[in-house]
């Protein structure tokens, strides 16, 4: 029996290590990066989203790789709802924010449970995610 429970809980601990990773900013202060592919029928973005948790919001932008910002947003987690509060001309319109405030929450739940890509089959987008460590942190 001993044999079995030491693999069981090495594999249960690097489970546990993994979904920690994926996991969301949750005390005020503490911040994540994400690169991010949004992939659109005929349109295509990617670069960074960095994540800050502060005064109990979570406060995210999509920065594109040449350092334009595409889209800020706030996600309140008690009330489970995302504010979309800048995005450049061409996502700037109402339709499209209120598709982008879905899927930025669905994107968030998946990556609280450590899913790091989100599909709309509806709209036919892609939103694939990957971590990235902070330099901030990874220095001291």
């Amino acid at each position: 029996m001993s044999r079995l429970t030491r693999p069981f809980l090495l594999l249960s601990l690097l489970c546990v290590s993994l979904c920690t990773a994926a996991q969301l900013p949750r005390e005020d202060g503490e911040r994540m990066r994400y690169g991010i592919e949004i992939d659109m029928r005929g349109a295509y973005l990617s670069g960074i989203c960095s994540m800050l948790y502060e005064d109990g919001m979570l406060k995210a932008a999509i920065v594109n790789e040449f350092g334009v910002s595409a889209i800020a947003f706030t996600y309140d987690p008690r009330k489970d709802k995302v504010r979309i509060v800048s995005a450049t001309d061409k996502l700037d319109k109402w339709y499209i924010r209120r598709m982008l405030r879905h899927d930025l929450r669905e994107c968030l739940h998946c990556l609280q449970q450590g899913v790091f890509t989100y599909e709309n089959k509806k709209r036919g987008m892609t939103y694939i995610f990957s971590h990235q460590d902070n330099p901030l942190t990874s220095q001291q």
